[in-house]
């Protein structure tokens, strides 16, 4: 059954079509919480976090002196709808809810177990993201799969680590429709990296709390990302 969508999410979509019909073209300054508070006749908590959305997928961002700007990279291309099975949607859907779940837990566990040569093979893996993702502006698929089963490793748990290979398919089908629209923006696909390296910081520490709540801040932001991706969707 599907859920009913938060006002936030009917807000951004809405955003999101004014943009691409051309309302709000890149590079254009749309109107302030208040004003925008005052259109939906909703508060502005709703209208930020419709606005945290936009910013986690890249559409939007925030600049010095105040004021939210279209980003300047987008265009059809970035805009273009992600067409997905309708079995895809909801698997994918069911994905990101074990990966609430799993991930978290595994960035906990590899902050206390995790072995010197472990953490090597993290920092490995990160450098070959920074490499493919911020120099030669790709979205690093592979590299972020790998990041995240090197923490799995880390706790040196059977169980989480073969829970992890089982959907190891259904990881790469998401990642692939989440990560896709990063190619044109750099500023997100930084944004993706510095996630992933406050994760890795905080293992290294030793700090399992905090590579928690690391995990928890990047699985959110994507999980702002993916319900614009599927808007066509109830998420």
């Amino acid at each position: 059954m599907s859920k009913k969508e938060k006002i936030s999410q009917v807000i951004s979509r809405e955003l999101l079509n004014q943009i691409e019909s051309g309302t709000f073209p890149p590079g254009s300054k749309l109107p302030t919480e208040m004003e925008l508070s005052t259109q939906f006749g909703v508060s502005r908590v709703p209208i930020r976090e419709a606005l945290s959305m936009l910013r986690a997928a890249g559409m939007v961002s925030s600049r010095q002196g105040g004021g939210t700007y279209v980003e300047e990279a987008t265009n059809s291309t970035l805009l273009q709808r992600v067409r997905i099975e309708s079995d895809d949607v909801e698997s994918i859907k069911h994905l990101f809810e074990m990966r609430k779940i799993l991930e978290p837990e595994g960035a906990y566990l590899a902050a206390l177990r995790r072995t010197p040569e472990q953490l090597e093979r993290m920092k490995e893996i990160l450098k070959r993201m920074e490499d493919e993702s911020l120099q030669k502006g790709t979205s690093a698929i592979d590299a972020d799969i790998d990041f995240h089963r090197s923490v799995i490793l880390a706790t040196h748990n059977p169980i989480m680590i073969q829970t992890l290979e089982n959907l190891s398919s259904l990881y790469k089908r998401s990642l692939d429709i989440t990560l896709r629209p990063n190619v044109e923006l750099r500023q997100r696909r930084e944004a993706v990296y510095k996630e992933h390296y406050n994760i890795l910081l905080a293992i290294e520490a030793e700090e399992p709390e905090l590579a928690k709540i690391q995990c928890v801040i990047h699985l959110k932001n994507a999980e702002k990302k993916l319900s614009l991706l599927l808007r066509d969707y109830t998420v």
